[in-house]
């Protein structure tokens, strides 16, 4: 309740406008609360405050932009409902960083999106279920699950590791993840030991940390949530052969240390989609980093899942100055298309006709003392 009391008191400081000033409409629908607390508090914080940021340096072409929030809470029979009701009431040029596979499943299916030309900047789901036929407004700024997991199962191989154990979600998202760990076995030649399920939301992780622990296996993909990822770190005892371990992009280094300790979280590695944001020579990570040294920064971490929020926002925001004074869902729509070698503060980003897919920035990070993430 102090969470959303919180973020309620931030929205309502940053959709104060000039009455000189037309408003444009930007709109998150996503996990605030819910399984995803654990990132999507402090990602809804830093896009309250860069949009306030942004309002505070003049606007876009004129205009201030409004943020539109709704809390989902990971639930995906809420986010199409959520989605629709905001498109009608609310008049958005786009939406942000949609997250979760199932939810943005959901999305796609109820045509909402098509229906109004509305495009979706960042998901937070590398699935290839949400990016076939019928996806075309999203556009992403990651790489697929099937890319991740080939980084991770093409360096586990290289130090010789063939006997796997995998963590998966029950539902779309851990389908998804399956069909890429197939894929990932056939090439690598893999044995997979065991696939421990659970559920969304689950809390105790004692039966599968015994599961897989049972099934010795020489790696262990932790293919979950971060709060999932998290808590099966906590109740992890490393056998005598101690196992290496690896997660996908979207779990952050410094909350996996702080939920299963120091001990737990050292030596994980992480696949990454985004470059380190405390690079200097990527302008896009400087731009990141003088924002957060902003009092509209304050509370946000320098980590790569805030990087790739951040980076979402920013190309959002240069679409919608793109499209002119009086930007609609189509034109942003358009413009996305458009950049096709585009450089994003020395990030490139390349969309097409055909093409919603693009970055292809990829790499592994590896957890060290106190949640310190190297790459």
């Amino acid at each position: 309740m102090v969470v959303k009391m919180a973020l309620a008191a931030l929205l309502s400081a940053s959709v104060v406008c000039l009455a000189s000033a037309a408003e444009v409409t930007i709109a998150n629908v996503s996990g605030i609360t819910g399984p995803n607390a654990a990132t999507g508090t402090e990602t809804m914080k830093e896009t309250i405050g860069y949009i306030d940021y942004v309002n505070a340096k003049g606007g876009v072409n004129g205009n201030k932009l409004k943020l539109v929030y709704r809390d989902d809470q990971y639930d995906p029979k809420k986010t199409a409902a959520l989605v629709g009701e905001v498109i009608a009431s609310e008049n958005p040029v786009g939406f942000l960083n949609l997250t979760g596979t199932a939810n943005a499943y959901a999305v796609i299916k109820s045509g909402v999106l098509a229906q109004n030309k509305m495009p979706v900047v960042g998901v937070f789901s590398g699935s290839e279920l949400i990016r076939g036929p019928g996806s075309e407004q999203l556009f992403h700024t990651r790489v697929g699950y099937n890319e991740e997991i080939q980084k991770i199962s093409r360096l586990a191989s290289t130090i010789g590791i063939k006997r796997i154990a995998v963590l998966y979600q029950d539902d779309s998202f851990g389908a998804s993840i399956n069909q890429s760990i197939a894929k990932a076995v056939d090439e690598f030649k893999f044995e997979v030991v065991d696939k421990a399920a659970y559920k969304s939301g689950d809390k105790d992780f004692s039966k599968q940390v015994k599961e897989i622990i049972d099934s010795k296996p020489q790696a262990i993909f932790l293919m979950g949530v971060p709060e999932a990822v998290a808590l099966f770190m906590k109740a992890y005892e490393a056998p005598a052969e101690r196992p290496q371990i690896y997660t996908l992009s979207f779990v952050p280094a410094k909350y996996l240390m702080e939920v299963a300790g120091d001990k737990h979280a050292r030596g994980v590695g992480i696949s990454q989609v985004v470059p380190n944001p405390n690079v200097a020579s990527l302008p896009l990570a400087t731009e990141f980093q003088n924002f957060l040294k902003t009092p509209y920064g304050k509370g946000v971490s320098s980590n790569p899942l805030n990087f790739e929020v951040f980076l979402n926002m920013r190309l959002m925001i240069e679409a919608i100055r793109m499209a002119g004074p009086k930007p609609t869902p189509e034109k942003v729509t358009q413009v996305l298309i458009s950049m096709k070698g585009y450089m994003l503060s020395g990030y490139p980003i390349s969309f097409g006709e055909t093409n919603r897919v693009g970055a292809h920035y990829q790499d592994i990070g590896v957890v060290g003392s106190n949640g310190r993430l190297a790459y």
